[in-house]
């Protein structure tokens, strides 16, 4: 029997990966696992930039964190026992390997929720937007986002949130493989 090696994440850019995976906890409040009030308590943790253990982000991402390390192998990020989650590690995941763990863990009703999608500001009010995606029009939260003037921005969203602000071409690729 084959021995499971035991790794530790190593983050390169902590804040992104909770960008993108802060939103899966609403599917999480959905299902009972955590209170509405807790979730709008980590999103407002998020957005002031407060830090997360490495501990907090098992109990809290435990699909991500057991699936991140086959998207690193992939890039050739895994070093002895340390997985690398950098920006493209992280973008390996959620952009492309996300979508198969969704589809094989969630009910079909569910799905389009908790896919990572290609979005084009066209509003901003305050802290929220109206995004363009390959599945129509959104009102998504900014609130993770730093940048400023993000009309007309590209955007990768995840559950109705921004998760980073993405370039012409970024979006572009992201849209095909998406709208595929």
């Amino acid at each position: 029997m084959k021995q499971k090696i035991a790794r530790k994440h190593k983050f390169k850019d902590k804040r992104l990966f909770l960008n993108y995976a802060m939103p899966c906890i609403a599917e999480r409040v959905r299902r009972g696992e955590f209170t509405e009030e807790e979730f709008l308590k980590y999103c407002e943790d998020l957005a002031e930039g407060k830090e997360v253990s490495d501990e907090e982000m098992h109990k809290l991402f435990p699909v991500a964190m057991n699936f991140i390390p086959e998207s690193a192998k992939k890039l050739d990020k895994i070093k002895d026992d340390e997985i690398a989650v950098d920006r493209d590690v992280i973008r390996q995941y959620f952009w492309h390997d996300h979508d198969s763990v969704v589809k094989s863990r969630m009910n079909p009703e569910r799905q389009d929720y908790c896919l990572i999608l290609p979005g084009k500001v066209k509003e901003v009010h305050g802290k929220e937007g109206l995004v363009e995606t390959p599945k129509g029009e959104r009102q998504i939260s900014l609130a993770f986002l730093k940048e400023k003037n993000l009309l007309n921005k590209h955007v990768a969203i995840h559950y109705y949130h921004a998760c980073e602000v993405i370039s012409e071409d970024e979006f572009n690729k992201l849209w095909g493989l998406k709208n595929g």
